[in-house]
C-alpha cells in the first residue's frame, strides 16, 4: 500500500511585515508633516534586502528542523526577478531623492510636484524696482514659476517676486532666500531681470519664483517661462512670449503678439494688431483681433476663433485653413469644424472631419477625405463654391432667389435637389447620380463631388421631406462614426493624442 504524506511549506511573513512598516511610516507622516517617508526609504531601502535574507535563513532553519515538510528552495525564479527589480528601483529612488539623479538623468524633474513629495515648502516675498524710459524693452526668463505683467503709470519697472522654496526646514529655506539675489539690470536699450539662481545649491532646482511686474504701458517684452504660466495685459508694443510647460493669457495689447508654446492652453483677446502662435499645446481661444491671426502646430484640444478682422490662417499636420473676415465664430475639435459668420473667402483642406458652415457670404473651397459637410449661405452666392469629399455627405442650402451654375456628382451615392428649372438636370439613377445645369440668370459655378455619400442641394428654409427624414435617421449614425474616428486617431497618434 502506498502512503501519501501531506506536507506544506510555511509561508514567509517578510512581505507582511514590509507592508505593515510602510503603512505605519506614511501614516505617521499624516500626523507629523516634518517626516519625509521617501527620504527615509531612499536612505534605508537596502535594509529590506537584509530583512529578506534573515527571513530566508529562518525559513531554511525551519525546514532543517522539519524534514517532513516540502523540500525547501532558497530562491525561486520569481524571487530572483523580484530581487533584481528591487535593486533597480531602490537605486533609482536613492538617485532621485538624494539629488545625484539629476547629474545624469535625461528626464526633466524640475517641477514643484516632485519637490513637494520630499520637502516642505516655505514662502518669502521680495519687492524691488528700477527706473526706466517711457518705452522700455523688458527681458525675463523664469525657469520655474509664473510671470504676470500689468501696465502702470509710474516711470519704472516694479517687481514683486514670491519665492517658494522646498527644503527640509524653515531655517534652510530662509538661508536659500537670503542667498538668492534679484535685480533689474540695464543692458543697452534693454532691461533684464537677473538672478543668481543657478549659483544656489543644487542649481536652484528647489526654488520657484512667481513674478509680478508693473511696467510703463508702452513696454515691449520678451518673456520666457520654462515651467509656469504667462499672463500679460494692457500693453502697447511688440510682445514675444514663450511658454514651454504652462498656459498663456494675453489681453488688451496694441501691437504684435508672438507666442511659442510646447504645452498648455492659450487665450488671446482684444488685440489691436496681429497674432502669431506656433508650437504645440492643448486648447486655444483667440478673439477680437483687428489684424491677422496665424496659428501653426499641433493642438489636440478645442481651438476657437472669434471676430478676426483680417486673415485667419491655421496649419497643422492634417489641416490647412485660410479664412477672411470672420465676424462670427469658428471652432475645431478632433473630428469636427463649425463656423458661423464668414464674410470673406474660406479655404480648407483637411481629413477625418465633419464640417458645418453657416452664414457664409463669399467663396468656399473645401477638400475633406472623410466627413460630412454642411453649408448654409447667408446671401445668394456671388462667388464660386467648390466642395470635394471622398467619403461623406454634402449638403448645400441656398436662398430661394439664388442664381448659379451647378456641377454636382456622387459616384456611388445619391443626389437630392430642391431647385428646379428648364436649364437644370437632375439624374438620380445609375452609378454616378448628378445635378448639372443652371438656376436663374447664371451666376457663380458650384462644384460638389463625393465618392460615397449623398449630395443635397436645398432651398434655404425649405428642407425637403426626404432630406429631413435622412437627417433624422442619419444623426445617430454620424455620431457613432465620429466616435470611431476619434478612437482610431487616438490609437494612431499616442504621443500627441490627436491633431487638428
Amino acid at each position: 500500500m502506498n502512503t501519501y504524506v501531506y506536507s506544506y511549506r510555511r509561508a514567509s511573513i517578510f512581505w507582511a511585515l514590509i507592508l505593515i512598516s510602510l503603512g505605519a511610516l506614511f501614516l505617521y507622516q499624516n500626523f507629523n508633516p516634518s517626516v519625509h517617508p521617501w527620504q527615509i526609504i531612499a536612505k534605508f531601502w537596502p535594509v529590506l534586502i537584509i530583512f529578506w535574507g534573515v527571513s530566508k535563513l529562518i525559513d531554511y532553519a525551519h525546514a532543517r528542523r522539519h524534514p517532513e515538510a516540502a523540500p525547501y528552495s532558497l530562491f525561486s525564479g520569481g524571487e530572483v526577478v523580484l530581487l533584481i527589480l528591487l535593486l533597480v528601483l531602490g537605486t533609482m529612488v536613492s538617485k532621485i531623492v538624494l539629488h545625484s539623479w539629476r547629474d545624469w538623468s535625461p528626464v526633466n524633474l524640475d517641477n514643484d510636484e516632485w519637490n513637494s513629495l520630499f520637502f516642505n515648502s516655505y514662502t518669502f516675498t521680495k519687492t524691488f524696482s528700477q527706473p526706466v524710459g517711457a518705452q522700455p524693452h523688458l527681458i525675463v526668463v523664469n525657469r520655474r514659476g509664473d510671470v504676470e505683467i500689468h501696465p502702470s503709470d509710474q516711470g519704472m519697472v516694479e517687481a514683486i517676486v514670491k519665492e517658494t522654496i522646498h527644503a527640509e526646514s524653515e531655517d534652510e529655506a530662509r538661508k536659500l532666500s537670503d542667498q538668492l539675489k534679484l535685480a533689474i539690470a540695464q543692458q543697452g536699450d534693454h532691461y533684464l531681470l537677473q538672478s543668481n539662481l543657478d549659483a544656489l545649491p543644487n542649481g536652484g532646482r528647489n526654488v520657484r519664483l512667481d513674478i509680478t511686474l508693473h511696467v510703463p504701458p508702452k513696454t515691449s517684452a520678451e518673456i520666457t517661462a520654462e515651467h509656469g504660466d504667462i499672463s500679460l495685459n494692457g500693453l502697447q508694443g511688440e510682445q514675444s512670449l514663450t511658454a514651454n510647460h504652462g498656459d498663456v493669457r494675453v489681453s488688451g495689447v496694441e501691437g504684435l503678439v508672438r507666442i511659442r508654446k510646447s504645452g498648455g492652453d492659450a487665450e488671446v483677446r482684444d488685440i489691436t494688431g496681429n497674432v502669431e502662435l506656433e508650437g504645440r499645446g492643448q486648447d486655444i481661444e483667440i478673439a477680437n483681433v483687428t489684424g491677422t491671426v496665424s496659428v501653426s502646430g499641433e493642438y489636440p484640444g478645442t481651438v476657437q476663433f472669434a471676430k478676426i478682422a483680417q486673415t485667419l490662417r491655421f496649419t497643422s499636420s492634417r489641416t490647412e485653413l485660410t479664412a477672411q473676415k470672420l465676424v462670427g465664430r469658428l471652432s475645431m475639435e478632433v473630428g469636427s469644424l463649425e463656423a458661423t459668420g464668414l464674410d470673406g473667402p474660406f479655404d480648407l483642406s483637411t481629413r477625418e472631419k465633419d464640417i458645418r458652415l453657416e452664414g457664409f457670404k463669399h467663396s468656399v473651397k473645401i477638400v475633406d477625405t472623410n466627413g460630412d459637410i454642411s453649408l448654409s449661405a447667408a446671401v445668394p452666392p456671388t462667388h464660386p463654391i467648390e466642395v470635394e469629399s471622398k467619403k461623406g455627405e454634402i449638403s448645400l442650402a441656398l436662398p430661394p432667389n439664388s442664381s448659379f451654375q451647378i456641377d454636382a456628382k456622387s459616384l456611388h451615392g445619391a443626389v437630392e435637389c430642391d431647385f428646379s428649372g428648364p436649364a437644370l438636370k437632375v439624374i438620380k439613377e445609375g452609378e454616378a447620380p448628378t445635378i448639372a445645369g443652371s438656376v436663374g440668370k447664371g451666376g457663380p459655378l458650384i462644384r460638389l463631388s463625393t465618392a460615397y455619400g449623398t449630395i443635397r442641394l436645398e432651398r434655404e428654409g425649405q428642407e425637403s421631406k426626404s432630406t429631413a427624414a435622412s437627417r433624422e435617421t442619419g444623426g445617430a449614425h454620424r455620431q457613432a462614426v465620429r466616435k470611431i474616428r476619434l478612437a482610431r486617431w487616438h490609437s494612431e497618434r499616442p504621443s500627441l493624442r490627436t491633431h487638428l
